[in-house]
């Protein structure tokens, strides 16, 4: 299971929002190969942001979670002058990806922050 969550839920510009993704293995069985893939981080405007610092290209590995074992890892982002046009938003997705024995699994969610000036 994936929870993704924003430190806020309203932020100006100047101010560093920190992203955070939880995965916690609720199945009672060993997963491997879990990472995080950030997805799209955009404001109202569809411009494309980035995080800082840059989350490597093929995810956040995580690697294996033993039985109802969590992990956590965060990802900032510093609001802009241009993030608060139109009294705009940060959406940015996230997903967790890996394997038990049976099966591979996926999860996604997304996280909002209210921009205002």
């Amino acid at each position: 299971m994936l929870m993704y969550a924003a430190d806020r839920r309203l932020a100006r510009p100047g101010e560093t929002v920190v992203f955070t993704a939880w995965v916690i293995n609720e199945t009672g069985r060993c997963l491997k190969g879990v990472r995080l893939v950030p997805g799209s981080l955009t404001n109202e405007a569809l411009d494309v942001l980035q995080f800082l610092p840059l989350p490597r290209p093929n995810g956040q590995f995580i690697g294996r979670l033993g039985k109802f074992e969590t992990a956590y890892r965060s990802f900032s982002y510093l609001v802009t002058a241009r993030d608060q046009l139109n009294d705009g938003e940060l959406l940015s997705g996230m997903r967790v990806i890996g394997r038990s024995a049976f099966r591979e699994f996926h999860d996604e969610h997304d996280a909002v922050v209210a921009v205002r000036g």
